[in-house]
């Protein structure tokens, strides 16, 4: 809520610095604001850049090798998207530029959208597995469950939550036990017993007393990173086309 408020400094019709602008320029207020409206889209689009890649906000990173490639490929993301806004990005894009560079933007925003149409990320294995698939994530390994139960209001609710797990151990009891949540077995079900107060387990959303409904195994499928080779290859060619393309006018200009 306080970061989208801070944007209405700048959109109609609150906009107090696009009113002040518009009364240096002389320009029509809420034109000034409707176009400050649209530069300022990168910024508007920043929160689900954290969505997709919590890695920014260092949720579930792999290593300082997986934070700095995210760190790029958002940043490289944010400057193109940028310029889609304006239509301008070495000089005024032509509409396959565009499209290049939408088409780029994607890719490095949420590589995961397209690898998931290549192969699923997870499969779903019985709860009662749960101790079996903890014990074989690697270090800092992110465990994956489907919960299900009766919120306060006495709404039925099933999510998907996942933990952060330690250094990986022979123990798959342990290690979640290490990030605050345990487990009571009921048969062939599984069932959510404590969260620790403060505990990785607690800031991830689980409820004590829930059920499992089942566990997400990881599937050999290759990095979804792998999309963004051709993202940060694809704004490469369009810096390169509109390079040739301002020589070959400023030669026609000569």
């Amino acid at each position: 809520v306080f970061y989208y408020g801070i944007m209405g400094d700048i959109t109609p019709p609150v906009g107090l610095a696009t009113f002040a602008a518009s009364a240096i320029s002389g320009e029509d207020s809420i034109a000034t604001g409707i176009q400050g409206a649209l530069y300022a889209l990168r910024t508007v689009i920043l929160p689900f850049i954290w969505i997709f890649n919590p890695q920014l906000l260092l949720i579930d990173v792999h290593g300082w090798g997986e934070l700095i490639l995210v760190v790029t490929a958002c940043s490289v993301a944010m400057l193109v998207f940028a310029a889609l806004t304006m239509n301008w990005f070495r000089i005024k894009l032509k509409w396959w530029e565009f499209a290049l560079l939408t088409l780029s933007v994607v890719m490095l925003f949420r590589p995961g959208f397209f690898m998931d149409r290549i192969a699923p990320e997870y499969r779903s294995a019985p709860a009662t597995q749960v101790y079996d698939v903890a014990k074989d994530l690697p270090d800092a390994g992110t465990l994956v469950l489907q919960i299900k139960g009766t919120t306060l209001e006495g709404e039925d609710v099933e999510k998907t939550v996942s933990v952060q797990l330690g250094d990986k151990g022979p123990d798959g009891r342990k290690r979640l036990s290490d990030a605050g949540l345990s487990l009571v077995p009921l048969g062939s079900d599984m069932q959510v017993g404590t969260v620790k107060f403060g505990s990785q387990a607690k800031r991830s959303g689980f409820e004590p007393g829930w059920d499992v409904s089942h566990v997400q195994v990881p599937t050999d499928r290759p990095t979804k990173y792998w999309f963004f080779l051709p993202g940060f290859l694809l704004a490469a060619l369009v810096w390169w086309l509109q390079g040739r393309r301002m020589r070959r006018e400023g030669l026609a200009h000569a």
